[in-house]
């Protein structure tokens, strides 16, 4: 029995050592482009960024979400494809308040995930002009594009390569609406 119990675990012992050995030498074989970084950064910003759409409590300007999502892709001409799905909330707007989504939901959603802020008034829906094309350059260039080895020109191109596709998904599948755009646009259509 203790030889069997001394076998069984000499085994384990050797198994997992030649696992980690193997996986050791994986990593070095890997080598990650910019586009698997830049992919990477946009990643953790939309993670990290899209309870501001879902969790907003701001009455009267923002649509209420159940949830958002997002696809991110860079295709072989260096074009950043970016897809948010962002889902209205079932409960309010089968049985409670009856609302079809405008492009200017489309913007606000934008808006918010990079900005953090509505770019709307809130009795209007005018835009007030708190969010510009600059602006949102420069939140996308700070918060995505903040590397050490990318230069300004190459910041400019990626960033203009760079488009979104918004989806407002209602409840009620013909009132979906879709607008897009460059991220950086001041109005998305």
């Amino acid at each position: 029995m203790e030889i069997c119990k001394n076998f069984f675990l000499s085994n384990i012992i050797l198994l997992f050592v030649l696992i980690i050995n193997t996986q050791a030498s994986n990593f070095e074989n890997i080598s990650p482009t910019i586009k698997d970084l830049i992919l990477m950064k946009y990643e953790i910003f939309f993670l990290k960024n899209q309870d501001r759409v879902i969790s907003s409590r701001k009455v009267g300007l923002m649509v209420k979400y159940q949830s958002l999502n997002y696809e991110l892709k860079i295709d072989k001409d260096n074009n950043t494809n970016i897809r948010i799905n962002a889902i209205m909330d079932k409960n309010r707007y089968l049985k409670k308040k009856k609302y079809k989504p405008k492009i200017t939901d489309c913007n606000i959603v934008r808006n918010k995930i990079v900005t953090n802020k509505f770019g709307y008034n809130a009795l209007t829906l005018k835009k007030n002009y708190s969010i510009t094309e600059d602006v949102l350059f420069e939140y996308i260039k700070n918060n995505i594009f903040n590397l050490q080895n990318i230069k300004e020109d190459q910041i400019i191109s990626l960033i203009d390569k760079t488009s979104v596709t918004i989806n407002i998904i209602h409840p009620i599948s013909k009132f979906n609406l879709s607008c897009s755009g460059k991220l950086s646009d001041t109005q998305l259509y």
